[in-house]
This record gives structure tokens, C-alpha cells and sequence, in this order.
């Protein structure tokens, strides 16, 4: 039996990693489920579930703790986070932007499997991660996909790798019909349904371009042997060519909850017990080249990948900055990437020597943001 734990366990990715579980509820023992916030969501999570442990950030009602199970032990904050990482042997960390890079640092450093679904660890963390890549499965189906692929070829006949992109809701639009993009337009994306701040960086396209960081850190992959192409249908999750003219798919129906069946069970695979998609109804596969002037964020993030050392952590402070200013109606949808490159361009840090100064380089760069944006306003 898997002892697992789900970090952001009312989120997307976690609720979906939740009815995975549910459909194999024989095969695992329900460590800790963690969230933010002592929510309705949570409590049902726990009444359903019987995890030893729920854990929350939030001091919850005295009626919300006594309608949890009798073998469930509310623990609050960070103290529970750590039991919950520490008895289990499967870590899904499925939380959200900044707030998910101390979880990923505790379980790499505590020997445990992470199921990796945090993006903005894997960009700043670079170091552990690449120390600790055998604990590490990726649930995002970019890097899920990757992943696969990369089992079934030796690293010397690989040409080029491509993550796909859907385009995100602007793919037909014009760099001057981006000048006036809503908000309520701008968390519309076509394909998935997901948080407001992955769904805004879908659709600048700066999540693919985290993406690329992300790949370079995860398999030491070359920066300039990576690109994004876009994929309208999104059921080709990644592509790698190799020198003999041979290109190798990754393709599958838009479901989270494969490739975190697949992170849950690796190296066994097991039936996926939901409804299933035919080939033929995954056609038609097309494909388009990015448009670089109208989403600059790819390219700035291959730069920051190069660059290395603060620049990752910057980035990622810079955006989460960046977004929430957009989200709250104070900078449009195109100054959203102009903010990260004028916040990235003022950089004057040193190289991070520990997980301090990362934390610290991110809280720089998402103050200078919102400063930079006062300014600008």
C-alpha cells in the first residue's frame, strides 16, 4: 500500500489526483491532505477520505473540526505540512505559484518521491532539483510527457525536443487586439480549466516558457535544444525529434488525470478507469510555429534560463507580481511580460547560495514589481 500525501488537495490537480485515488482506493493509505484554507471543499475531502492527517494554514471553526473523522488529527500551518510530507512515501505537491517551493525543498531533502506538479519550484530550485532527480516524477503532461519519451532513447540521438503550446485564448488575435484584453477574456482558455494565475500565464504563454526552464532542470536537457511549438487540439503533449528524421509523440486525450495515474503507479502502469477518448477522436493533429513578437515570454525565458544563477527566482517573483496587478485591473494584459523584463533588467542580487536567499530573491523581485507598476501608472 502507498502511503501519499496531496499538498493543494482542493485545487485542480489535486482534486483530480483525489478521484484517481478514490478508483484505486484499495492500493493507497491517505497520509495528509493540505490546503490553504479550512474551506467546505477540505472538510468533505477529509469525511470522504479518512486521511491520518488534514492540514490547513487556518485556524477552522470548532464545528468544522468536530465534523471531521475520528481518525483524522487537524494539524495547523507548517507543522503539518512537514508530519504529512514525513510519513509518507509519495509526495503530489499540486500547490499553486510561490507557496508550493518550500514543500518541494522538504520532500526532496526528506529522500521522498515527489510527484512534482509546481511549476515555480522547479524553475528556482535548480540545484536540489538536479540532485534529486530519481525521487522526482512530473505530473504536468508536458514534463509527464517528456518524461516517457525520454525512457525510450539515448540522450546522443536526440535532435530537438518541442513542448506543445494550445496557443491559449489570444492565438488568433493581433499584438494591437492584445492591447485591450479583459480579464474575464483572459481566464477563458480553451482547453483547460484551472486557477487564475496558471490560466493568465497560459495565456501570455509565460507557463510555457517556465515550462522550458522547468525541462532544463528537470533532465539537464540543453536550453537551445528545446522549443515550443504550438498545438492547437493539446492532445499531443510533447515531441522529440531525433537525428534520424524520426519524430516521437506523446499523445493522449486532455486529462489530467493521466499523467497523474501515471505519477501515482510509475514504473507500473494501470488501466485509466474514467471515461477514455478513441484515436480517431483525438484528430485532427495540427501544428503552427509561435509567434515570438506576440509572446515575448518564450524567448525571455530561454534568456533566463541561459542567464541562471537569480534570474529563475526573479522571474518568478517578477510574474506573480505582475499578474496580480493585471488581475486586479492596474496594468493591461501586454504589460504583464513588460513588467517581468523591466524588473529583470534592474537585477543586482548575488547567486543564491541556499534556499534563503531564493525566497529572498523572489520577495525582492515581486516588490520591485508592484514599485515598478506604481510608477508606471
Amino acid at each position: 500500500m502507498k502511503r501519499l500525501s496531496v499538498l493543494g488537495s482542493t485545487g485542480s490537480v489535486g482534486s483530480q489526483t483525489l478521484q484517481v485515488v478514490k478508483a484505486y482506493r484499495e492500493e493507497f493509505e491517505l497520509v495528509g491532505l493540505v490546503a490553504k484554507r479550512a474551506s467546505e471543499k477540505l472538510l468533505k475531502q477529509a469525511v470522504e477520505l479518512s486521511p491520518r492527517y488534514v492540514v490547513c494554514y487556518e485556524e477552522p471553526s470548532k464545528d468544522w473540526l468536530s465534523a471531521l473523522p475520528e481518525k483524522t488529527t487537524f494539524i495547523k500551518g507548517e507543522e503539518g505540512l512537514l508530519r504529512a510530507i514525513e510519513e509518507a512515501d509519495l509526495v503530489m505537491n499540486a500547490i499553486s505559484g510561490i507557496d508550493g517551493i518550500l514543500p518541494t525543498y522538504h520532500t526532496l531533502q526528506k529522500g521522498k518521491r515527489l510527484l512534482a506538479s509546481n511549476k515555480e519550484s522547479l524553475v528556482c530550485l535548480k540545484e536540489i532539483v538536479e540532485r534529486h532527480r530519481d525521487l522526482i516524477v512530473p505530473v504536468d503532461s508536458e514534463h509527464n510527457a517528456l518524461f516517457q519519451l525520454l525512457s525510450f532513447v539515448e540522450r546522443e540521438d536526440i535532435k530537438k525536443v518541442y513542448l506543445t503550446a494550445s496557443g491559449g485564448p489570444f492565438r488568433n488575435k493581433s499584438l494591437e487586439e492584445l492591447k485591450n484584453v479583459s480579464i474575464e477574456e483572459a481566464l477563458r482558455h480553451p482547453t483547460w480549466n484551472m486557477g487564475a494565475k496558471i490560466t493568465v500565464d497560459s495565456a501570455t504563454l509565460m507557463n510555457k516558457g517556465m515550462e522550458l526552464i522547468e525541462a532544463v532542470n528537470l533532465f539537464g536537457l540543453p536550453v537551445e535544444s528545446i522549443e515550443v511549438v504550438v498545438h492547437p487540439q493539446s492532445v499531443v503533449h510533447c515531441i522529440v525529434e531525433l537525428k534520424d528524421g524520426s519524430f516521437l509523440f506523446h499523445t493522449s486525450q486532455t486529462d489530467m488525470r493521466i499523467p497523474i495515474l501515471h505519477s501515482l503507479f510509475y514504473p507500473e502502469r494501470r488501466s485509466f478507469p474514467f471515461e477514455k477518448k478513441s484515436l480517431l477522436e483525438l484528430s485532427p493533429i495540427t501544428f503552427e510555429a509561435l509567434d515570438r513578437e506576440k509572446f515575448r515570454s518564450v524567448s525571455l525565458c530561454k534568456w533566463v534560463a541561459l542567464m541562471g544563477g537569480v534570474y529563475p527566482a526573479v522571474l518568478v517573483g517578477a510574474d506573480q507580481a505582475a499578474v496580480e496587478l493585471f488581475l486586479e485591473g492596474r496594468i493591461g494584459f501586454l504589460d504583464i511580460v513588460s513588467l517581468v523584463e523591466e524588473v529583470l533588467s534592474q537585477v543586482s542580487l548575488p547567486e543564491p547560495k541556499k534556499l534563503e536567499d531564493i525566497l529572498e530573491a523572489i520577495d525582492w523581485a515581486y516588490r520591485k514589481g508592484r514599485e515598478l507598476a506604481e510608477v508606471l501608472s
